[in-house]
C-alpha cells in the first residue's frame, strides 16, 4: 500500500469524523434552542391562564356580592309590598260596611294590583340577575 494513500485516507476519515461531530453539535444546539422556545411558550401560556383564572375568580366574587345585595333588595321590596298591602287592608272598608258592588270591585282591584306588584318585583329580580350575569361575563372575559 502506498503511504500517501494511507495518510489521505486517515486525513479524510479524521475530517469526516470532525465534520460529523460539528454537525452533531449544531443539531444539539438547535434542539436546545427549540426546547427553550417551547418552554417560554408554555410559561407564557401558563401565565395567561393564571391571569384569566384570576379575572374569572374576581368576577365571580363580585357577582356573588352583587347577588347578595340583589336578594336583600328583593326581600326589602317584598317587605314593602306586604307593608303596603296591610296598610291598604286596614284603611279599606270591609265588604259588609257598604252596600253594592263597590267593595267587591275594590277587593278585585286590590288583588290585581297586588299580583301586578309581585310580578313586577319578580321581573325586576330576573332583570337584575341577568344584568349581574352579563357584567360577570364581561369582567371575566380574558383581557
Amino acid at each position: 500500500m502506498n503511504p500517501q494513500a494511507i495518510v489521505i485516507a486517515i486525513t479524510a476519515a479524521l475530517g469526516m469524523g470532525a465534520g460529523w461531530h460539528i454537525q452533531t453539535l449544531r443539531y444539539t444546539a438547535k434542539e436546545a434552542e427549540h426546547e427553550q422556545q417551547k418552554l417560554v411558550a408554555i410559561q407564557q401560556s401558563a401565565a395567561a391562564s393564571i391571569r384569566w383564572m384570576d379575572n374569572t375568580i374576581t368576577a365571580q366574587n363580585a357577582a356573588t356580592t352583587r347577588s347578595v345585595g340583589l336578594r336583600r333588595d328583593r326581600d326589602s321590596a317584598y317587605a314593602e309590598l306586604d307593608r303596603l298591602r296591610n296598610a291598604v287592608a286596614r284603611t279599606m272598608p270591609g265588604a259588609g260596611s257598604a252596600p253594592g258592588a263597590c267593595p267587591d270591585r275594590a277587593n278585585t282591584v286590590d288583588q290585581l294590583l297586588a299580583t301586578c306588584a309581585t310580578e313586577l318585583v319578580e321581573m325586576g329580580g330576573i332583570a337584575d340577575r341577568h344584568a349581574s350575569d352579563a357584567l360577570m361575563l364581561q369582567q371575566a372575559w380574558p383581557k
